[in-house]
Order: structure tokens, then sequence, then C-alpha cells
């Protein structure tokens, strides 16, 4: 993706700015959780995912990203334990074998997607 693309996408989605469109609030949530479960094909934490999320252009808040890792291992698809070592209790994450190919085919199906809107707007 061109630098220009993607920081025309960081500005239009990614921020999760006050003023969205419903519409645009479901897209972001299922990029958020797609982006959430390809992080953690290896094992980290949830400040550490926030940060490489927020490096990558998609602000998260902790009341948004906290509940959704929740939600991930409770579906079956993260893995979760604590860890006391170091300064802090944290709570690591990462990909159950279920997640593994519930991430791998919500990324196809978003590739996918992408050449179909692609190809939309190209027409247009």
């Amino acid at each position: 993706m061109r630098q220009g693309s993607r920081r025309a996408a960081e500005t239009a989605l990614m921020s999760g700015g006050a003023r969205q469109t419903a519409g645009a609030v479901e897209l972001r949530r299922g990029v958020l959780e797609l982006a959430v479960l390809l992080l953690l094909r290896l094992e980290n934490h949830g400040y550490a995912v926030r940060q490489s999320l927020k490096v990558n252009g998609l602000q998260v808040k902790e009341g948004t990203l906290y509940p959704l890792l929740r939600r991930l291992e409770s579906k079956g698809l993260l893995r979760g334990r604590w860890d006391s070592t170091g300064d802090r209790l944290r709570k690591f994450y990462c990909l159950t074998e279920h997640g593994q190919g519930c991430a791998e085919e919500m990324k196809q199906k978003f590739d996918a997607l992408v050449v179909i809107i692609e190809g939309i707007h190209g027409k247009a």
C-alpha cells in the first residue's frame, strides 16, 4: 500500500473518531479483531498489543481492547496466562490452534473483499 493511501486509511477509519457512521464502526470492529488475532500469532500482553496497533495506525482505547481480548479468549481463539515476572502482573495471550485457523480464514476473506472493493472503486 502506498504511503499516501495508508495515511488516508488511518485518518478515515482507524482513528475511531466520534462521528463515524454505523457501517464504519462495524468495519473497524472487524478489522480490529483480525488485527489482534494476527498480532497474537506470537505471545504478548495487552499493553504491547495496544502499542503495536498504535504503531501500525490503529488507535484503540483500553476499554475496547481488553474486553475484546477476553471475548476472543472465551471463544477459544486465544489462550491467556498470567505472569508475575517483572514489576507487575500481566496477562499474556497467544492464538490457539482454533484461533490460528480463524485468523487465516478471516485474512483470506478480508483480502478477497479488498480486491472486490478496489475493482468496484476503480470502475466508478
